[in-house]
């Protein structure tokens, strides 16, 4: 930008009353020290519009991952119904027994809530 311009001033130095406002909203803007130009521009050229450039191409969507625990009370009952629901339902891993309602420490229920736990401690906040 030229000098008098809203972002530089007279000078023709950044202008900071300018900058600093959009540094507070937002705070991504702070950490970004090094501000990449063209190799084919510097400082006191004027401003040409150089070659088209290819918009990104998004990277594809994680799969979110879908932890499945399923848990039959006796031997006699069944468990691949649930494992099938788990299975259509995306779940990987799933984590499966057979043990009574009256046990109150179920270990693959225990394996799966603490693999859950080490997920969501590694997958950053996203606000």
């Amino acid at each position: 930008m030229p000098a008098g311009s809203t972002c530089r001033t007279r000078g023709g130095k950044v202008a900071p009353k300018y900058h600093t406002p959009r540094f507070m909203l937002v705070p991504q803007l702070r950490a970004e020290l090094e501000v990449k130009t063209p190799c084919d521009r510097g400082p006191g050229r004027a401003w040409e519009r150089g070659p088209a450039v290819d918009a990104a191409v998004p990277e594809a969507a994680t799969k979110p991952t879908r932890v499945g625990y399923a848990r039959c009370s006796t031997a006699q009952q069944e468990l691949q119904s649930q494992l099938d629901a788990l299975a259509d339902a995306g779940c990987d891993p799933v984590f499966s027994e057979k043990i009574s309602t009256r046990i109150k420490v179920r270990p693959e229920f225990v394996k799966a809530m603490d693999f859950a736990r080490t997920i969501k401690k590694a997958v950053p906040v996203s606000g």
